[in-house]
């Protein structure tokens, strides 16, 4: 009976076994098939993993879920606290049943001592090994050993691996931390990207909102002024086709006799619409809110042929834009392998900021027989910039077609230049000025330091006079300009050094009279200019 009890109960004890199995499968990672640490949820598939190995996929592999194939973040996964309570009741039902309950008697017959079957109790310190009580009494292996008692040693080895462990568990907390500070870091280094995305899209909509509404006003009044000329038309329309009526129609006699009437129609007709043929042209210029205008400036080369003959290169005078010097670097007979042949023109960068800066220029040769702006060349590009380099085209015309085309003037031998540069943006833009500004009042302070120097020495040279003749006045003869420099003492000296800081227009004479001032110059540069010598019709170096 008691063997039938036992029978019956077996397949009961398999299907709870198989049970357990099955719960416990549900509770392991599906991406390590482990048992869940730090379990985590995915919130599209609903599947459990653990929260290192998600953060490693996430992090090393892709953002997205390894089952789902869904995208995913980490700060999107569901924190399960709950499934820790659940795997460990599930460990415990595991360990509960005969199987887990053989493991138990498995790891109990590890204990047991081969040799003598009995419970391994002592530590062999010298052998460095697990014994019984009769190995360390009456086994010959372990004489003159030195034992210690086994549960000693045990606590003493889980001590120092419990507190590695909490070391190790400490890390691995902190690891966990930085990595999600990292993450968080990259999210918002994103979410700042996406902000500085809209708020262009934003401005750039604006922008294009305004221009829009340029344009409108423009057609407004263009617009009116062709519905006007329109109407004009109309009414010229039918006085002529009534005068080639009359002309087709009427006899000699009635056209003769109706010759006053239509030259009285002919000068109504003309007064009515003689003040309106005057149409006022509208621009077609929009204002750039993103990109800066154009500085400009224009080189009339005189007596051409003579410089041809020179072939030596011309500059133009300089064009100065926020501290910037340019020029124009003008071969008029060409340039290395073009000469003779081309004429070559540059754009040079003769003063500025000492780093290299990308600026935009373009060059135009003017068409002098016709006011047609259209036939004028026109070549336009962007470079880098260093100061003392030049940059522009070997082969910019064809020096036998300059007086057939209408460039050059034959009876005053003049070719007329206009070039144009621009920084890209107005943040560049921004910044040469800044720049400038900088260079000024550094030349500024500099002029306020040499001013109170010289204020100070006149006050000594005037006490030592004073002290050489004590009671009497002194006859020193003063110069104008010091006793300008003492009148001038009790001045404020922010207009002094107003008065004595350079202007925009002459920064030459800043740069010659102000050590400090670091504006570089192509002169202080060797071999500053790198026009190269191509064949080609590309923007040359």
């Amino acid at each position: 009976m008691k063997k039938m009890s036992s029978n019956s109960h077996g397949p009961d004890n398999r299907r709870d076994e198989n049970t357990v199995e099955s719960l416990a499968e549900v509770f392991r990672c599906f991406i390590c098939m482990e048992k869940l640490r730090d379990a985590r949820l995915c919130p599209h598939c609903s599947k459990l993993c653990c929260f290192p190995c998600i953060r490693r996929w996430l992090t090393e592999q892709r953002s997205q879920c390894p089952h789902c194939r869904a995208s995913l973040h980490i700060h999107e996964l569901v924190n399960c606290r709950w499934a820790e309570e659940v795997t460990q009741q599930l460990d415990s039902l595991q360990h509960s049943t005969p199987q887990h309950r053989g493991d138990r008697d498995l790891n109990s017959w590890k204990e047991i001592c081969i040799e003598h079957q009995e419970k391994l109790s002592v530590y062999c310190w010298t052998c460095k090994q697990c014994i019984c009580h009769q190995c360390a009494l009456w086994g010959g292996m372990h004489s003159g050993h030195t034992f210690r008692p086994l549960d000693g040693m045990y606590e003493e080895h889980k001590s120092k691996l419990t507190t590695e462990l909490s070391q190790l568990k400490s890390r691995h907390s902190e690891l966990i931390c930085l990595v999600q500070d990292v993450e968080h870091n990259i999210e918002s280094v994103k979410n700042a990207k996406d902000e500085r995305v809209r708020e262009i899209r934003n401005a750039v909509e604006l922008m294009i909102a305004r221009l829009e509404n340029q344009l409108k006003s423009k057609l407004l009044t263009l617009v009116g002024q062709r519905n006007q000329l329109s109407q004009e038309v109309t009414v010229w329309d039918f006085t002529i086709e009534k005068v080639e009526a009359e002309l087709r129609d009427d006899g000699k006699a009635e056209l003769v006799m109706r010759c006053k009437d239509l030259l009285e129609l002919f000068r109504q007709t003309q007064r009515q619409s003689s003040s309106t043929f005057v149409t006022t042209p509208v621009p077609a210029d929009f204002t750039s809110e993103i990109v800066p205008q154009y500085d400009s400036s224009t080189f009339v080369m005189k007596n051409f042929g003579m410089l041809r003959q020179r072939a030596d290169p011309v500059y133009s005078p300089p064009l100065f834009v926020h501290g910037l010097s340019w020029r124009l670097k003008v071969y008029p007979d060409g340039n290395g392998v073009v000469r003779g042949n081309y004429l070559s023109v540059f754009l040079e960068l003769s003063a500025g900021l000492p780093e290299t800066s990308k600026y935009e220029y373009r060059v135009e040769m003017v068409h002098q027989t016709s006011r047609d702006w259209t036939k004028n060349i026109v070549r336009e590009f962007a470079s880098d910039f260093e100061v003392g380099e030049c940059w522009g085209y070997n082969r910019f015309f064809r020096l036998d077609l300059l007086a057939n085309e209408g460039y050059l003037k034959p009876e005053s031998d003049t070719l007329v230049l206009r070039y144009q540069v621009r920084p890209p943006t107005f943040y560049q833009k921004c910044r040469d000025q800044q720049w400038y500004i900088n260079q000024l009042e550094s030349a500024q302070s500099q002029y306020i330091q040499q001013n109170n120097d010289l204020k100070d020495r006149l006050l000594l040279e005037m006490s030592r006079s004073t002290s050489k003749s004590p009671g009497k006045k002194a006859n020193v003869p003063v110069p104008e300009s010091a006793m300008l420099l003492a009148d001038s003492h009790a001045l404020d000296t922010s207009g002094t050094a107003a008065a004595a800081a350079p202007s925009p227009s002459s920064p030459s004479s800043s740069q010659s009279t102000t050590p400090a001032t670091q504006v570089v110059t192509a002169s202080s540069k060797p071999n500053a200019f790198r026009e190269q010598q191509a064949d080609d019709d590309d923007d040359d170096e």
